[in-house]
């Protein structure tokens, strides 16, 4: 745990430095990456698969350029995603069972499945097709997770689902509204598709998991994910065994009204909003747009806590 933390130290230094010293760090990849993305991306819009060490020491593989901050650093390196490492680093243990709704290429499910070890448990939601088979891919030598090509919403149904071009595929979502007046949302429109959609609820009844930690980064359908889990965390609650709801929260000039309506559902089943400081511990938040507003951010990471 110990050289864990002090790697993901490593991770946040590079983040803050220089792109000098990002070069000399890794001028092989720095030169690589930088000239895909300006050279070849710019031109075909078609990304590279490229495999990366984590800072937890597990290999995975990502698509250039979405994934150039772990292909350079071996971490996210968002310093909301750094102390989101660092809580689960402190919160997680083997036999813990972890939820990751909105998984990407699997970098959080990677690391749990280090933190819970076989005993353990994660089940990792990925709608989009193509993120999702990098997904399936990275997490295939490891038993004790489940990769699922599924959307979460709050019932079970067929749902719309949009996808961005790789440098845009973190923003996949079911409803891409904040993205509109958005420069590059024109010159990247998304392709709809359609995917299944599952309940948390009923998932974690029929599963019987118990997560410790739930995180979710949906790009504005975390009212409709946490809807169709209120019945779970209700009743996980009552039985001592409530969860942690990690969930990335948008200032309101991001159109954060999904954001706002699933903050007060969490507040409905008993939970109350944490910031993530520094070290990846909790600390009580009255008013998350005030925070955001206040600290400059239009995002960030908040822990919810029964």
């Amino acid at each position: 745990m110990s050289s864990f933390l002090r790697q993901l130290a490593h991770v946040e230094k590079l983040a803050a430095s220089s792109r000098w010293h990002r070069l000399l760090h890794a001028p092989g990849r720095y030169i690589y990456a930088i000239g895909f993305r300006t050279l070849v991306y710019a031109r075909t819009r078609r990304g590279v698969f490229r495999q990366v060490n984590t800072f937890f020491g597990v290999p995975m593989q990502v698509v250039l350029p979405a994934g150039t901050d772990l292909y350079l650093t071996g971490g996210k390196t968002h310093d909301s995603e750094i102390r989101l490492a660092r809580l689960l680093l402190e919160t997680l243990r083997p036999g813990d069972n972890f939820v990751d709704v909105g998984a990407h290429f699997g970098y959080f499910a990677l690391l749990a499945a280090q933190l819970v070890g076989p005993t353990g448990r994660v089940r990792a939601y990925e709608a989009s097709a193509s993120t999702y088979a990098v997904l399936a891919a990275n997490v295939a030598a490891l038993p004790q997770v489940q990769a699922c090509h599924q959307a979460v919403s709050d019932r079970p149904e067929t749902v719309s689902f949009y996808e961005f071009p790789v440098l845009f595929n973190e923003f996949n979502s079911m409803d891409v509204s904040q993205f509109e007046g958005e420069k590059w949302f024109r010159q990247f429109p998304p392709v709809q598709t359609r995917v299944a959609a599952v309940n948390l609820s009923e998932v974690l009844h029929e599963t019987g998991l118990q997560p410790r930690i739930i995180k979710i980064d949906v790009e504005g359908a975390e009212d409709k994910v946490i809807a169709g889990a209120q019945k779970a965390l209700t009743e996980l609650a009552l039985a001592g065994q409530a969860p942690l709801v990690v969930m990335e929260y948008l200032s309101p000039d991001r159109h954060n009204a999904s954001h706002r309506r699933a903050a007060t559902l969490l507040a409905e089943c008993g939970y109350a909003a944490h910031t993530l400081s520094a070290a990846g511990r909790p600390l009580p938040c009255a008013d998350l747009d005030a925070y955001l507003a206040q600290s400059g951010q239009d995002s960030d990471n908040f822990v919810f806590v029964f």
